[in-house]
């Protein structure tokens, strides 16, 4: 059997078992499709190799060949693995949608390391992230028809499943979307709510009604869990606001969210000054209480009332 082959057939037994109603299978089915889709970039990378397949191997050095010659040889048994992947598929120039293929990847440890509770809508979620990442490797990546390739049963029953998870999806947002948020960062971040127990992105409001954002109670329509909202904003706060947070700390700036001194979940929005989550604002004389600076909310939460400098200088006379 070629890896290629071995992609296509782990993507149509996953998608077989998905459309099973036996709840024993679920797991099996993120399991399969996962495995295809990793499949699938391994295929793309083996066609990217020479003749020996290098770009497979996980490791790989110089050695001498009998003409007295420098070869790349892989080394040990070991392919590659997701990080391998994404820096091959970067260094080649193959694009591919990570946040996808990172968050299918999420649902599965979710599902493997808890309970099973509600992970059918949990599995759909999975399988249509790998859609979209199955489509893209297929078309651009491999230059090969889906329709084709899957068969018509596998890739209709895909569609379909994208098609009902979009449906399921936007239901649930619809209510997120009618609260009156108390900061610009909440709404901004609203598509990449999810749940704190399985890390579906299916998080409702119990009253589709509400409209004030202290009253809004969320469920996971996925799991069954109810979801706090503090835990919900801060997950959601990385993904929309992680890249520009990891660029200021590296330019040496202030990231745009920290950690609110009265809840302590990382919601303090830095440009709003208030907490989105349970409405913390500093207090008008949060000061240093050596210099008198104004305090940032980390200080405020950190330092225990001293600006960074003095609370440097405090620590190295202890």
């Amino acid at each position: 059997m070629t890896l290629f082959t071995n992609a296509v057939e782990s993507i149509q037994i996953g998608v077989e078992d998905l459309s099973k109603n036996d709840d024993r299978r679920v797991l099996s089915a993120v399991r399969n499709v996962h495995a295809g889709v990793l499949l699938l970039c391994k295929e793309k990378l083996r066609r990217l190799s020479p003749d020996d397949e290098i770009l497979l191997a996980q490791r790989f050095e110089p050695q001498p060949n009998d003409k007295g010659e420098v070869a790349i040889e892989g080394v040990g048994r070991n392919t590659v693995g997701a990080d391998d992947i994404k820096k091959r598929f970067k260094t080649f120039h193959v694009a591919l949608d990570w946040k996808r293929f990172d968050g299918m990847a999420d649902i599965r440890h979710h599902m493997e390391h808890s309970y099973f509770k509600g992970s059918r809508k949990r599995a759909r979620q999975a399988v249509a992230d790998a859609f979209l990442v199955i489509r893209q490797l297929l078309v651009e990546a491999l230059q090969e028809d889906p329709l084709k390739t899957l068969g018509p049963e596998c890739w209709t029953a895909l569609l379909e499943n994208a098609d009902l998870f979009a449906a399921e999806l936007q239901a649930c947002q619809v209510t997120l979307k009618s609260v009156r948020w108390d900061t610009e960062a909440a709404a901004r971040a609203l598509p990449d709510f999810a749940c704190p127990s399985c890390r579906s992105s299916l998080v409702r409001q119990r009253d589709p009604n509400n409209k004030s954002q202290p009253n809004a109670a969320l469920i996971c329509a996925a799991c069954g869990e109810s979801a706090e909202l503090g835990p919900v904003l801060s997950l959601a706060f990385d993904e929309t606001f992680g890249a520009q947070g990891h660029i200021a700390v590296k330019d040496g700036g202030e990231p745009p969210i920290s950690t609110c001194p009265e809840c302590s979940e990382e919601t303090y929005v830095v440009k709003e000054g208030r907490c989105a989550a349970c409405d913390f604002t500093l207090p008008e004389d949060a000061a240093c209480a050596i210099c008198g600076s104004g305090l940032s909310a980390e200080d405020y939460y950190e330092h225990d009332g001293l600006c960074s400098y003095h609370a440097h200088v405090a620590s190295k006379d202890d």
